[in-house]
């Protein structure tokens, strides 16, 4: 018993010592420590069967379950070391479109509400007449998930082309009949690394998070939203619940495109290449996009630096909302850099998470973004999943990205940033209208939180690389 204590006590210390030195400062750390939560979770268990438990049987049973767990975790961090390795070199993971350039003929619109997001994105779905590029985390076994596929289905019956990627660790809870249905008349559906592919790669750990649609080429969205109804405000256990999309048409679906084609590869061992998917698009106005997209990269992702490059070019006023909030030291240097330089930074984020652990992370940074005049506004109408950055009306990102652990190292990602300050207006109108339904956090309001409140910020401290 002596040796398992000894073990445990070297375990906690590790975590320990990661955690005071800031582990999203560290790419292996954050790439491993879910794995190292888990195992520390179940090795107590473990010693707690040992000390209380006589029944040979179940002795047994715990030994072999931890054996096997320990064989993968150590399985796990070999891989993951290896792939560090390669990325530091950059020559296992390339974000699809990393070196993507401005386009300039695009029209936008915006939409906060859930109802007309979909509706608009059937709608279009409805006018295909060549192909549907369909990508989201997750599907839910919800009425609008059938409803997207009943309209699937008949585009796929017309002769179109559809098709859908879906993660394989979002999607754990669908139902296999909703595949097959879609399937049957001639979709074709992809799993992006499931659980079996993503353990033998090290993977795991990071997903594909991407939300968008392409219909032929011509039209794309992208935004906060899977498909739930949860995003419809259905959900009465997340009650309303507040999102952004943008409706993009123009040159910069063409970069939406090439995401989804790279994602296609990657699924399916398939090259579409062919010019059908990248028709010439007639667009009068004249509004900069570039897209964004990033994947697995711990030492920093395109969607990190886009997100750096915005927060510290802001000279008047920074515009923040996110529903989950993580910072390494760089982050929160750049923005309380430019709160002390006297910008006006508001970050905005729901009171009430779906995680109930988010929540707690969150708290974990908000004395010293007070401290530096930053104003932090907690949402109480709903939950609030919009993922958004202004910074001076001219230049704003919307996606699929949070300003989290996972969006700036883990996961693959997409977003459009905008350079226009009519979008930019239309934005923070939107974004204001959140703040008037959101609490201002003071330092005087901060300090009187709660013994339990306290404990579940210190806890938040060890979640911050899982979130």
């Amino acid at each position: 018993m002596f040796f398992y204590l000894l073990f445990l006590l070297i375990l906690i210390s590790i975590l320990i010592y990661f955690n005071v030195n800031n582990p999203l400062n560290n790419p292996f750390f954050i790439s491993i420590y879910p794995y190292m939560l888990v195992f520390l979770f179940i090795y107590i268990i473990v010693i707690l069967v040992i000390q209380f438990v006589d029944n040979t049987f179940i002795l047994g049973f715990t030994y072999s379950f931890m054996f096997i767990f320990l064989v993968f975790s150590i399985y796990s961090f070999l891989k993951i070391w290896k792939n560090l390795k390669l990325c530091k070199k950059n020559n296992l993971y390339k974000d699809s479109y990393e070196n993507s350039s401005k386009s300039f003929k695009n029209e936008v619109i915006q939409m906060y509400d859930g109802n007309i997001m979909f509706d608009q994105i059937i709608e279009e779905i409805k006018k295909a007449k060549n192909h549907i590029h369909i990508e989201f985390y997750i599907f839910r076994n919800h009425n609008i998930a059938e409803k997207l596929k009943s309209v699937l289905i008949q585009k796929a019956e017309e002769g179109i082309e559809v098709r859908i990627i879906y993660d394989g660790i979002g999607n754990l809870m669908l139902k296999n009949s909703y595949i097959k249905d879609l399937k049957a008349v001639g979709v074709e559906m992809k799993v992006y690394d499931n659980v079996f592919k993503s353990i033998i790669k090290g993977t795991l750990n990071h997903r594909n998070h991407r939300k968008m649609v392409i219909v032929d080429g011509i039209v794309g969205f992208t935004g906060g939203i899977n498909v739930g109804d949860e995003y419809l405000g259905r959900d009465k256990s997340v009650g309303k619940w507040n999102d952004s999309l943008v409706k993009i048409k123009g040159e910069a679906v063409k970069s939406m495109q090439k995401i989804f084609l790279n994602d296609w590869r990657h699924v399916s061992n398939k090259n579409l290449d062919s010019k059908k998917y990248f028709p010439d698009v007639e667009v009068k106005n004249n509004l900069p996009i570039k897209i964004i997209s990033s994947v697995y990269n711990p030492f920093g992702n395109e969607i990190s630096k886009a997100y750096f490059s915005i927060i510290t070019s802001a000279k008047k006023d920074l515009y923040i909302v996110t529903p989950y909030l993580a910072l390494s030291n760089k982050m929160m240097e750049g923005l309380t850099n430019i709160a002390e330089k006297g910008v006006k930074v508001k970050i905005i984020l729901p009171k009430k998470t779906n995680h109930f652990f988010a929540s707690w992370v969150n708290s974990t940074f908000y004395k010293k973004l007070i401290k530096s005049d930053i104003k932090i506004y907690l949402h109480e109408d709903g939950f609030l999943h919009s993922k958004i950055i202004v910074a001076d009306s001219e230049v704003l990102s919307i996606g699929s990205a949070n300003l989290d652990t996972r969006a700036q190292y883990l996961d693959y990602e997409i977003n459009a940033v905008l350079f226009d300050k009519n979008q930019g207006n239309k934005m923070i109108e939107q974004i204001n209208k959140y703040i008037n339904k959101s609490k201002l956090l003071t330092m005087k309001e901060y300090n009187k939180r709660s013994l339990i409140e306290k404990i579940k910020e210190k806890i938040g401290i060890i979640l911050r690389p899982i979130v």
